[in-house]
């Protein structure tokens, strides 16, 4: 692909070097004396700790010309800067696809006036870095330490071009990439986590990490400036992204001051933090008035947030070295274990550290699946439900698979399976879905399923139990009982009724019926959207027969039974009841959670799943 990265900084540099080096044709970007020392000595990079540089030729540009051809254009640079090139990116009419890579808290609007919707993407670049000289200093980045980017389209749809950029991105070395579908709400979320504490503390320790770490009061300040952003913008309605990042509101400030000390502490912060913060001061106090602006919205405290502000001023005088005067507060602790582990996660989301083994996306016989984690390890393989697809496991895929083999599908007739495949009955999906562990070499899985996945996962463990080492259910009933015939009658009426509605009605609606919280119901209506309403009803049909039919008897295997909170008291009540039947099960609830339990609270859900994987042995 002919790709230009316009942006010769640290990350974009990073990101030619790696785009050259698997075989893209690239150009880089860039005037004054940047342009003068790539023209020179090429693109040069320094990860820390390393003891050789890594060089890269180029070709080098200075301007995007109206008449250029691109294939793909990389604006690595963050939002401040982004929006001064506009009127020149909308000079050219020839580019199909402008994927802006840096902090935005802004959204894409401005962007999206300029260039037009379908031309804007957005991603993050990572990891971070410094300009020393001609020389780019980044963070460790090579196979064994990949990093994670994540893009998405401006309005939350994957699309061909999502997946063919993916692939591109996917090329370089070190690197793996997330298709996200919040990422507006993603990028709002990072730079809360940054420009409310993370930067402005270092700021008032005359940007330096070591002093910053041996002052006690700083990192309190900057521990609960970030929870009033979290809330802030959680209040201004912006959906956390990743869900995860709600849990850092609910973890005990001790343990956060603990963490937050050690991550400024170490070779992370240097390079990343204190690097950026000291050259991009402007871009970062840029960052924090836009984030300010949305937060004060909210009519939220802002206590903490008022104290670091002024710091961004670099006239302000530094913050005495060592105080120690701030009581800190071990009061919000709801359960501190998911705290604990929400802080982890937390920590791994600003680190953005891929897992142990990326996620590669396939395809057998029509059937689209995404496969990660060491070969050798336990399989975990996770099914969706009715009209959704694979995204709704995104948040357990990737918590699992740095210790399991994980594969997630999309069941015929939804999802990326939804073009070259027509809904079939549970034996042709089940024949399918083992024809896939097949070609990954999986003899035996743990089977997760949503829903409808938990009734396939059912068919397929009774027929073929050599399969299968156990069972997970996330809001589902048992198979061998199902319901009454008149029940399934009259759900068969809901299948004629699906045909005289229109399409946006029957998403819209079916979002607010499984889902709870506002990114889980606007996830299932973009889900079923996908699948489409065609696929919607004749999945239903072939799902009635399927539930009608049944199986003979329960199956044995070990189970986890898991429901919502807020479930609908008649699977709440089966669920219960099934529990009791099982010889060897476990029945747990999950708070704030509805129908697609482990979408609308992530982080308990993998508290939940998690113990009960150990414990399979």
């Amino acid at each position: 692909m002919n790709v230009l990265v316009f942006g010769a900084g640290p990350l974009g540099s990073l990101k030619a070097a790696r785009l050259h080096e698997a075989g893209h044709d690239v150009s880089l970007l860039a005037r004054g004396q940047r342009l003068a020392d790539l023209k020179k000595h090429g693109i040069v990079i320094q990860q820390e700790g390393a003891d050789e540089e890594e060089v890269a030729r180029v070709d080098v540009v200075d301007s995007l010309e109206p008449d250029d051809d691109y294939d793909l254009v990389l604006v690595v640079m963050g939002e401040h800067q982004a929006v001064q090139i506009l009127d020149t990116l909308a000079e050219n009419e020839h580019v199909p696809t402008f994927l802006f890579m840096g902090n935005n808290v802004g959204g894409p609007d401005e962007m999206v006036r300029a260039l037009g919707k379908e031309r804007v993407m957005l991603g993050f670049p990572y990891p971070g870095g410094k300009r020393d000289g001609h020389v780019m200093r980044v963070l460790p980045i090579n196979e064994a330490n990949r990093y994670t980017i994540p893009i998405g389209e401006v309005d939350g749809t994957i699309r061909p071009r999502t997946r063919e950029v993916a692939a591109v991105l996917s090329d370089m070395r070190g690197y793996d990439v997330e298709i996200r579908t919040d990422m507006e709400n993603w990028l709002k979320y990072h730079v809360a986590l940054l420009m409310s504490g993370l930067v402005p503390a270092p700021y008032a320790a005359d940007t330096r990490m070591k002093r910053l770490g041996e002052t006690r009061d700083l990192l309190v300040l900057s521990v609960r400036a970030t929870k009033e952003a979290l809330r802030g913008l959680r209040t201004a309605g912006y959906s956390p992204s990743p869900p995860v990042v709600r849990s850092f509101e609910y973890v005990p400030e001790p343990i956060c001051v603990w963490a937050i000390g050690w991550l400024m502490r170490n070779e992370y912060a240097k390079v990343s933090v204190e690097g950026h913060a000291r050259d991009g001061r402007d871009e970062m106090a840029y960052l924090f008035d836009e984030l300010r602006a949305i937060i004060d919205q909210s009519n939220g405290e802002t206590q903490a947030i008022d104290q670091l502000a002024p710091y961004y001023d670099p006239d302000t005088p530094s913050y005495p070295e060592g105080k120690r005067e701030i009581s800190m507060k071990w009061g919000g602790l709801v359960a501190p274990v998911i705290g604990i582990g929400g802080l982890t996660l937390v920590i791994r989301c600003l680190r953005s550290k891929a897992r142990s083994d990326s996620a590669a996306e396939r395809e057998s016989g029509g059937v689209y699946y995404e496969v990660s984690g060491p070969e050798e390890a336990t399989a975990v393989v996770f099914t969706h439900g009715f009209a959704l697809d694979r995204e709704t496991w995104r948040e357990q895929t990737a918590t699992l698979s740095e210790s399991y083999r994980v594969l997630s599908w999309d069941v015929p007739g939804c999802g990326d399976s939804a073009e070259s495949n027509v809904p079939v009955r549970f034996d042709v999906s089940a024949r399918k879905l083992l024809d896939v562990l097949d070609d990954e070499g999986i003899d035996q899985a743990v089977l997760v399923g949503q829903s409808m996945g938990s009734l396939l996962n059912q068919y397929l463990a009774y027929h073929h139990p050599n399969r299968v080492r156990a069972l997970v259910h996330v809001g589902g009933f048992p198979l061998h009982d199902g319901f009454s015939e008149r029940t399934i009658k009259l759900m068969g009426v809901h299948v004629r009724l699906l045909q005289l509605m229109p399409e946006k009605l029957i998403y819209d609606m079916f979002g607010r019926l499984v889902a709870r919280t506002p990114d889980t119901q606007e996830y299932a209506r973009q889900a079923s959207a996908r699948t489409g309403k065609e696929n919607m009803i004749s999945l239903e049909r072939e799902y009635l027969q399927d539930l009608e039919d049944g199986i003979p008897e329960l199956t044995e295997h070990p189970q986890l039974l898991v429901v919502g909170e807020h479930e609908y008291s008649t699977l709440r009540k089966k669920a219960k009841e099934w529990n009791e039947k099982l010889p060897d099960s476990v029945y747990t609830t999950v708070p704030d959670a509805g129908h697609i339990a482990n979408h609308d609270n992530p982080t308990v859900f993998n508290e939940i799943l998690s113990p009960f994987l150990e414990s399979l042995g």
